[in-house]
């Protein structure tokens, strides 16, 4: 009987960890196409528009994806697997898309790193609540997805259709 139930627990415990190593694979998913979704939108805004601001207390079209870079590396290197590329205070096109595409491929990194176990166990990096990997996870997405909608607000603001996401 103690065979069986250790076998049953066994096979559990692997169908979990099965079912975690797809969720990663998702994630990883995921943060590749964020990566070209928010390329695409940096690549759209012409470079002499870098400096826009659609009212006085907005950061500019620049700051705003740079902000997007250095909040991705907030999250994501509370996860303790690597630190992310230094934000610098060049907001110039080059360097935003520069630091964006070294953010993304240190993202999608520290993504596919990730375990079974760091998705449910705490992270705290002292500065705000502790939080369980997959809390992290979201909160990266949600936080990229709301700044990268701001930059697109500034893309129609100049005239500039932003670019279509794809699933």
């Amino acid at each position: 009987m103690r065979s069986v139930a250790g076998a049953a627990a066994v096979a559990a415990t692997s169908q979990l960890a099965s079912a975690a190593d797809k969720e990663i694979e998702i994630f990883v998913d995921h943060w590749k196409k964020s990566k070209e979704l928010t390329l695409k939108v940096a690549e759209a805004m012409p470079a002499e528009n870098y400096d826009y601001k659609p009212f006085a207390e907005a950061r500019p079209f620049g700051g705003e994806l740079t902000h997007l870079a250095q909040a991705e590396g907030y999250y994501l290197g509370q996860l303790g697997k690597g630190k992310a590329p230094a934000v610098t205070k060049d907001t110039s096109k080059p360097a935003v898309v520069k630091l964006l595409t070294e953010t993304f491929d240190w993202a999608i990194g520290v993504v596919g790193q990730l375990t079974a176990a760091d998705l449910t166990r705490p992270f705290g990096n002292g500065k705000g609540p502790t939080m369980t990997g997959l809390d992290l996870l979201y909160q990266a997405m949600i936080h990229t997805a709301h700044t990268r909608g701001y930059a697109e607000m500034y893309l129609r603001n100049k005239g500039v259709v932003p670019p279509e996401y794809s699933v």
